[in-house]
């Protein structure tokens, strides 16, 4: 058996494991103003006007209002994922961004 072969399929998985575990359970969404914090390339006027190529959320939670009434609220920012954004940047990825709307 090669040895090398086999060596790189194993880190080849571990690699892959490492990156579902860092997106399902240590993801941290944040604000397009603390993206561009922690990923230089990444512009105010970037997010602005292309924010809507990255998988990205806002934050919806019923409340009751001061007549007792159910309330759907949306937040006005929007959330992105920041290790999926730079794990993208880091594989190259983000070249293939597509406009989703």
């Amino acid at each position: 058996m090669n040895w090398s072969v086999f060596e790189a399929k194993v880190i080849a998985i571990i690699e892959k494991v490492m990156k579902k575990i860092m997106r399902q359970y240590d993801e941290r969404w944040v604000t397009a103003d603390v993206l561009c914090e922690h990923v230089g390339t990444l512009t105010k006027r970037f997010m602005k006007d292309h924010g809507d190529m990255f998988n990205r959320t806002r934050v919806e939670w019923d409340e009751e209002d001061e007549n007792g009434k159910m309330r759907h609220v949306v937040s006005r920012e929007w959330l992105y994922p920041l290790h999926e954004i730079q794990d993208w940047i880091a594989t190259g990825r983000i070249k293939e961004l597509k406009r989703i709307s």
